[in-house]
């Protein structure tokens, strides 16, 4: 399973600075900083993001949830994934809830899931022998590329996969 997490890249222009490459670097630095600084207050709230369909081998993953990024740099991420098996004609339905953290580095959103909760609610007794929650190992890293974010609505680009999500917020 490929572990799917919220990124994005935005572009923004920096104004060139005549002076010295160093002093050019600084500013550089500088206003990249600021623009972290921006995307963490405006990113802290409860998104909703659009339903993400996957391909993994030969299964169709579809993720729906929301995410919640709070102050103290913590995230909970929580919804429905439905993983379809069309040749052996299976579907199964799990509630997720996860826990982390959150940074904004150089434009993109780095999320460290440290634990993830996985209920499969179509198939339960299926559980007793093959809990999916086992096969996630605890603290996934993931980074993804900041296309645009405002008060309400952001895109993220997965950096590994290119996954594309897009948020507005509750």
């Amino acid at each position: 399973m490929k572990k799917v997490l919220f990124t994005a890249l935005v572009s923004l222009s920096v104004m060139f600075v005549p002076y010295s490459s160093s002093i050019a670097q600084s500013n550089k630095m500088n206003d990249l900083a600021s623009i972290d600084q921006m995307y963490s207050s405006k990113l802290v709230g409860t998104w909703n993001c659009n339903p993400v369909e996957m391909e993994v081998e030969d299964a169709t993953i579809t993720m729906k949830g929301k995410a919640s990024y709070f102050t103290n740099k913590r995230s909970n991420t929580f919804g429905t994934m439905i993983i379809d098996y069309p040749k052996e004609k299976i579907t199964l339905e799990y509630d997720y809830f996860g826990t982390g953290t959150w940074e904004i580095n150089n434009k993109k959103l780095v999320e460290i899931l440290e634990d993830i909760k996985l209920t499969n609610i179509s198939h339960p007794y299926m559980d007793q022998s093959f809990n999916m929650t086992d096969m996630f190992p605890k603290n996934i890293s993931a980074s993804s590329s900041i296309i645009s974010l405002s008060q309400s609505s952001m895109t993220l680009k997965e950096d590994t996969e290119g996954v594309i999500f897009t948020c507005t917020k509750k």
